[in-house]
């Protein structure tokens, strides 16, 4: 078993990145299931939390009492307003636990000011500001999924976020990273090998793109990828 009585913390990350994936209410499920009764803490990444498609629902730890009490959610206005240069964003926590982080948090901010703080609670008052970026995302992830349609490369299925993975076991039997430096200097697209996240180093022939781009320049990638 993963979780022992030694365990202190769990990780989550919904949406995912690097893979797009996200949590479902069943996995919460599990997981509140899982954690009752123990002092385990949980600390839930949910920066991309308005950048999920096809109708899903975000499902945070906030949303359940058992996992509230022992969560720490963090979130983020750079991912969710594209303004990641402003390094702002927030957590919500029991009071116990955010006693603690505040002792740490009051010598660690950095980059952060005043009037950007002032300009992003004035912007909050819109809704339509953050409602209107999971369908924006889809747009470009739709359209780039439909331009790669001719392509060899294999869409992996992405939830949220604005990264789609694709497999190209059809195309070459290189090692991720050296056919990610090979698509970047001798075809022009930039990707991320997928192996570089794992600890193993594991290579399953998956690339991460970012389709957070104009149409333009998604239909040139597509096209160059289309022609290997």
């Amino acid at each position: 078993a993963k979780i022992t009585s030694k365990t202190r913390m769990i990780v989550i990350n919904s949406p995912h990145n690097p893979s797009g994936a996200i949590l479902s209410a069943h996995d919460l499920d599990s997981l509140e299931a899982i954690t009752k009764g123990t002092n385990i803490l949980v600390l839930s990444d949910e920066v991309y939390e308005h950048i999920i498609f096809d109708g899903a629902e975000h499902e945070s730890v906030l949303k359940r009492a058992e996992l509230r009490k022992r969560s720490i959610a963090t979130f983020s206005f750079g991912k969710t307003f594209h303004a990641t240069g402003w390094r702002m964003g927030y957590l919500i926590a029991p009071e116990v636990l955010m006693v603690e982080i505040r002792k740490v948090h009051q010598y660690n901010t950095f980059a952060i000011h005043t009037p950007t703080q002032y300009a992003i609670a004035d912007y909050l008052k819109s809704p339509e500001h953050y409602e209107s970026v999971a369908p924006m995302y889809q747009k470009k992830r739709d359209f780039f999924l439909e331009a790669m349609k001719p392509s060899n490369f294999k869409p992996i299925a992405a939830g949220g976020t604005y990264f789609q993975l694709m497999n190209y076991s059809a195309i070459s039997e290189e090692n991720d990273v050296v056919f990610a430096e090979w698509l970047t200097k001798e075809i022009g697209v930039a990707t991320i090998p997928m192996s570089v996240f794992y600890q193993d180093k594991q290579d399953n022939k998956v690339l991460r793109f970012c389709f957070a781009k104009g149409e333009e320049t998604l239909a040139k990638a597509a096209k160059i990828l289309c022609s290997i």
